[in-house]
């Protein structure tokens, strides 16, 4: 439970190319912005749900990752080119979030997408397949062997927010309900 929390927290944070381990192309992050949400992540070994405290200020990250009443508390910390996660007194180094969690637990999630999936975009990594409402809103996006679905936004308009994110691949697959949003956190 301990590692799947830490890999959960990463897996959320809830993205990426899950078979590339090269840096992900931060220089369109140049919002500042922060929500709260739950998160939960499964495969075929497997099960977690945790809370997501997540605060992005242009390519930087501070990310928190607690289960139920606080337990299992894990702190994600990231710039392009390394990212830091905590629990207690373990610390882990990566490049990039996709290659911690491969890393942890030798899972391929979707980290380094999540940052722009959140927001109801695609990322610029990687070609993918999208599917926009009448508003202009993502309703689906084929990303990286992933399909992301986005079923419920706060607002109307192609700038509404996420509220709720359910993406699958093969055996994995995971759901984000973003409970608030500070659009800018700045």
């Amino acid at each position: 439970m301990k590692i799947w929390l830490a890999l959960g927290a990463v897996a959320l944070l809830l993205v990426g190319c899950a078979n590339n381990d090269t840096q992900p192309d931060y220089a369109d992050l140049t919002e500042t912005w922060a929500f709260s949400g739950k998160m939960a992540v499964r495969n075929a070994r497997e099960a977690s749900s945790f809370n997501v405290d997540w605060v992005q200020s242009q390519a930087s990250f501070e990310i928190e990752l607690s289960g139920p009443l606080g337990q299992g508390r894990v702190e994600v910390a990231g710039r392009p080119g390394r990212v830091t996660l905590r629990q207690g007194e373990d610390v882990w180094h990566a490049r990039s979030l996709t290659e911690l969690g491969q890393r942890l637990a030798d899972m391929n999630l979707p980290l380094d997408h999540l940052q722009y999936w959140v927001r109801g975009r695609a990322s610029p990594r990687d070609i993918g397949t999208l599917t926009l409402d009448d508003q202009g809103r993502m309703t689906r996006l084929q990303q990286s062997g992933w399909t992301v679905n986005f079923p419920a936004y706060y607002g109307d308009g192609p700038d509404a927010l996420p509220q709720r994110i359910d993406f699958e691949r093969d055996d994995a697959s995971g759901r984000l309900v973003i409970r608030s949003w500070l659009a800018d956190a700045s």
